[in-house]
């Protein structure tokens, strides 16, 4: 079994009529912050993601809508269901991530540790068990 963290973030309702307030705190975040990007309009059914990172940890937040979530560690395969009541996971370096939007527009939230680097990224699967088995 993978050893994926999963965070809630609080949410509040004042009033029905004003919808939900997320709150992020960074002190809720695992790690510092050092790169954060959006997936939007994502049409039902698509994928993103299909890599792993050497380095850079993740925590991936749905914001809209449900996103499933395959995670791999070279050993062990799990997936998670994200939808958009602040569900997370803390993907760590080294672990396949596959993401499928579920429904239309669908948003994603990421969050990382580390800036963008192509060097980082293993994004053929067949390295990336090669990848698993050396380092």
């Amino acid at each position: 079994m993978l050893k994926l963290v999963k965070y809630k973030f609080p949410k509040m309702i004042d009033e029905e009529n004003q919808g939900v307030l997320h709150v992020f705190e960074s002190d809720k975040i695992p790690f510092p912050i050092k790169r954060i990007f959006t997936v939007v309009n994502a049409s039902a059914k698509s994928k993103r993601g299909e890599y792993a990172h050497k380095a850079c940890n993740q925590l991936l937040i749905c914001l809209s809508g449900e996103i499933e979530l395959f995670c791999d560690d070279g050993k062990n395969k799990e997936t998670f269901l994200l939808e958009s009541d602040g569900d997370s996971i803390g993907v760590p370096s080294g672990v396949w991530a596959e993401q499928t939007y579920n429904t239309n527009n669908s948003v994603l939230l990421v969050i990382c540790d580390k800036p963008f680097s192509e060097s980082d990224y293993i994004r053929d699967y067949d390295e990336f068990i090669k990848w698993k088995k050396i380092s």
